[in-house]
């Protein structure tokens, strides 16, 4: 006979068979009164069978600053966005962790395509004030087109729990929602 009876927990654990459901987007919104502010997104997609697992970043300017009664708004139409894989986001966290100053030695990270090339850039910076200074530029190969650059700079606070997100996702970008990492 069985005397256990149900907790509310019970209705809220998924069964082992079912797959678990993540929040797979972090955002930052930094307007301000210029509209010079920008936003970033981090979004993470988990290893599977077919592809490993990726963080797509994607960065727009500010369009417009708030007014009465409307919030600042951001151009995702022209924002760049870049695929971060294992590797860059160990960079990322070198230095948010503080074990380097900046990505790349002082060059970024590259990332090359057949269209453009995409630099990433994260610096840690003291003055004017203290944070982190994250930076995605991409120039298209072909025409004259200007470079399209998006920075945003990261309070030390909003840097530590980009860190802890990132470093928590490590797992399912190395080896993806698997029954072993449970």
């Amino acid at each position: 006979m069985n005397t256990r009876s149900a907790t509310p927990f019970d209705q809220d654990t998924p069964a082992s068979s079912e797959s678990r459901q993540y929040r797979p987007k972090l955002l930052f919104y930094h307007a301000n009164a210029k509209g010079s502010g920008s936003a970033a997104q981090f979004e993470c997609y988990a290893a599977n069978s077919d592809q490993e697992g990726r963080f797509f970043v994607s960065m727009a300017p500010q369009r417009q600053v708030a007014d009465e009664g409307q919030n600042a708004t951001f151009d995702w139409k022209n924002k760049v966005v870049v695929k971060l894989g294992f590797g860059d986001l160990s960079a990322i966290l070198l230095v948010l962790r503080g074990r380097t100053a900046e990505l790349g030695d002082s060059k970024g990270l590259y990332h090359d395509s057949k269209t453009s090339t995409t630099i990433i850039r994260l610096t840690k910076q003291v003055e004017p004030y203290s944070g982190y200074a994250f930076e995605l530029s991409r120039k298209s190969k072909e025409g004259n087109e200007a470079i399209n650059r998006v920075r945003i700079v990261f309070s030390d606070i909003e840097a530590y729990g980009l860190a802890c997100a990132l470093e928590q996702s490590m797992g399912l970008i190395a080896f993806g929602d698997c029954m072993a990492c449970r």
